[in-house]
């Protein structure tokens, strides 16, 4: 065990010092101060530049933290970059995992994602590297990127490495998707992304792509494939995130501009972000595009998350502390978390 994970029960009262949840004062809002997050557990995880063929002492290694939000009892894993990925497996957790699990190795993948109006894949089209990993105390898997970008789902029930090597991804179709910038209502200047689905052959998970980076993952087992329909748009939301020494909401407060599509090839719906980020699920519930009589977004709490990089034992005063939000879509029965670098997750409300 290294030194960084043989000390990390007790470095806990620290972090929880650091992790404080920021939230508007109860009394002004009529809620209930929002119970702080539970740091549970962490490793590092390496992951290979795209052309890079082994792992090697060389190779970049970047510290993950994973902690629970006990006030939805969703686990959120966080990379050193700020990169934020919400899963399950937390629920029965209490308290720090004494003597976690490393994570294990699973697959490493290269998948080339075009720009938007990119009609086909060429030799400039940009690769991106990443390792897929098992989270042997929650069971979910987790993917990071050779950004320290992040995606996680849980591993399914009876779930069995295949036997035969690794295999490639399995490309299965493209959109393109328009973002508007916060507080803008008009579409002509809206961002444009490009994104990949593919199917991880190792795992049976479907990783959605954008050309920036970002990375979705969900496990499903059957592709309801429809050829050639394009995504539905269903609304748009502006969420505000804090930064993480930003103690209240104010007009300077950075607001993101978020888009909600469905999937029409599998009925998946994909909120992304202005910043390129992105969040997929399955819809929890029958929705009619576009919607009507869009809700507001709904804030419920904020958090602060540290993260050490790698190789950093202890969290300090000079640990980055990144700030995220957590919203309500009451149009789709889902809750958002936002942060301040722009990374977005979405799990089922409970």
């Amino acid at each position: 065990m290294s030194a960084r994970h043989s000390r990390l029960l007790q470095v806990t009262a620290a972090l929880m010092f650091l992790s404080l949840a920021m939230s508007f004062s109860p009394a002004v809002l009529g809620q209930q101060k929002p119970k702080e997050p539970l740091w549970t557990h962490a490793f590092d995880l390496k992951c290979r530049k795209y052309g890079e063929s082994e792992f090697t002492d060389k190779t970049q290694k970047f510290g993950v933290e994973a902690f629970k939000d006990t006030n939805t009892g969703s686990g959120l894993y966080v990379s050193q970059a700020g990169s934020f990925a919400a899963a399950p497996g937390f629920e029965s957790i209490t308290s720090a995992i004494k003597n976690s699990k490393g994570p294990e190795w699973v697959a490493g993948l290269d998948l080339p994602c075009r720009k938007a109006g990119e009609k086909e894949f060429t030799k400039d089209t940009k690769i991106h590297a990443m390792e897929v990993f098992l989270d042997q105390n929650t069971n979910n898997f987790v993917y990071i990127t050779e950004k320290a970008l992040m995606a996680s789902c849980p591993v399914p029930k009876g779930y069995k490495a295949p036997s035969g090597g690794l295999m490639a991804p399995k490309w299965l179709h493209s959109v393109d998707l328009s973002c508007r910038k916060g507080g803008v209502k008009e579409w002509k200047d809206a961002l444009k992304f490009g994104l990949e689905i593919y199917r991880d052959l190792n795992t049976g998970n479907i990783i959605y792509i954008t050309d920036t980076g970002a990375i979705a993952v969900l496990h499903e087992k059957i592709q309801a494939k429809v050829d050639g329909k394009a995504p539905s748009w269903l609304h748009g939301l502006d969420l505000q995130c804090r930064q993480h020494n930003e103690m209240d909401f104010t007009k300077k407060t950075r607001k993101f501009g978020i888009e909600v599509f469905r999937d029409e090839t599998n009925g998946n719906l994909i909120y992304i972000c202005e910043s390129g980020d992105l969040a997929v699920v399955p819809a929890p519930i029958q929705l009619t595009a576009p919607t009507s009589k869009v809700k507001e977004p709904v804030w419920t709490h904020g958090l602060n998350l540290s993260c050490r990089k790698s190789g950093e034992p202890n969290f300090t005063d000079k640990t980055r502390v990144y700030g995220a939000e957590v919203f309500r879509d009451d149009n789709t029965g889902l809750t958002l978390y936002i942060t301040e670098t722009g990374s977005l997750a979405a799990v089922p409300t409970k």
